[in-house]
């Protein structure tokens, strides 16, 4: 099948990121060669560990110098992604790393701006004796597309977290989309969140603008072809356990990591199916989901060792309290059973 704009992202939902990237990795490559267009990106830093810069850095399959280098636009001998200014990348630093910043801002071309980090009341992050309140604001302004890259930058993450005695957080970190409304810039945040972002995601996103197809968002922002289903529901390996009431307690033992505190059956995430480090593992193989794509986080997950409250119910009772191993699912399926006789009796009698 053609990689074409109407089905991009329908290979990518249907196969999965890493999966797609990598099987589809020539067919992209001629997409966006096809573009014969310039797009210019900024990547402004935050409030954030740079970790998410890391994980881009690090992206496997294409890599990132493929990305941004090879992909050329016509016989110009210029790669179709323009990285004009990227905080932590660049060789550039002081005037000159804002000059680029600044020839970004004016070009002509289609531009695209990417956040990585929270952004705190003004005072508590300053770049080049500037509030980054003030860079974000007069790039936003710009650009024709903004993609927030990580917890921090789409939902406040940890430096939004509260203190330890529980009062409001004092910078006021919040996520990129919560502060242009703020300051009365109506455009739309295309949220990668987890932590860190995952390459994947951010570079088809990217791949996704390019190709002129705009992902389907959900409430929070987030693309629904990478956060669309619930990973407990849909995506987890180890979801037949649960539905067994076979439960684990500690890492290495066999089983549902639900009484581990693992937060899958309240995530929307497809971590289950793309995993990290180039598909080598994600959390819940090696220990347990702590909710890292979800607002809220860390607060709201909080501890991260302790049973989620809130769990799909069978018949009124939770699986955590169903039992263990067959004698859980003979309990279950009984109770099932007894419940479907009782309405079928309940029918029949109605019907006479």
């Amino acid at each position: 099948m053609k990689l074409s704009r109407r089905n991009f992202l329908k290979l990518v939902g249907a196969m999965g990121a890493s999966t797609f990237l990598t099987t589809c990795k020539a067919d992209l490559v001629k997409a966006l060669e096809d573009v014969k267009d310039y797009w210019h990106i900024c990547w402004l830093n935050g409030a954030a560990c740079t970790g998410c810069t890391i994980s881009f850095a690090q992206s496997a399959d294409p890599d990132l110098v493929q990305i941004l280098t090879e992909i050329l636009v016509g016989n110009s001998g210029l790669p179709i992604a323009l990285p004009d200014y990227m905080e932590t990348i660049h060789v550039a630093s002081g005037t000159l790393a804002e000059e680029l910043k600044e020839r970004w801002r004016q070009s002509k071309r289609a531009k695209i701006l990417i956040v990585e980090g929270a952004v705190q009341d003004e005072g508590f992050c300053t770049i080049h004796g500037k509030d980054f309140r003030e860079h974000l604001k007069e790039a936003a302004e710009v650009a024709d597309y903004i993609i927030a890259v990580g917890q921090c930058a789409t939902y406040g993450g940890i430096p939004g977290a509260k203190p330890w005695d529980g009062e409001p957080n004092p910078t006021g970190a919040k996520g990129v989309q919560d502060f242009l409304y703020e300051v009365g810039i109506n455009k739309t945040v295309i949220n990668i969140p987890c932590c860190p972002a995952h390459p994947d995601h951010i570079i088809v996103t990217l791949a996704s603008l390019m190709l002129g197809v705009v992902p389907e968002l959900d409430k929070y922002g987030r693309p629904k072809v990478f956060f669309g289903k619930n990973m407990h529901n849909e995506l987890c390996p180890y979801r037949p356990y649960y539905d067994r009431g076979i439960f684990i307690t500690k890492p290495g033992e066999e089983g549902c990591r639900f009484k581990m505190g693992c937060k899958g059956p309240i995530c929307n995430t497809d971590c289950a199916i793309r995993k990290w480090n180039n598909g080598t593992s994600y959390c819940v193989e090696t220990n347990i989901c702590i909710g890292c794509a979800e607002p809220g986080w860390p607060d709201k997950f909080s501890p991260f060792y302790a049973e989620v409250p809130e769990l799909p119910r069978v018949l009124g009772v939770g699986a955590e309290t169903i039992g263990a191993g067959l004698l859980g699912a003979t309990l279950l399926g009984i109770g099932i059973h007894a419940v479907r006789h009782l309405g079928a009796k309940k029918h029949k009698k109605e019907e006479e």
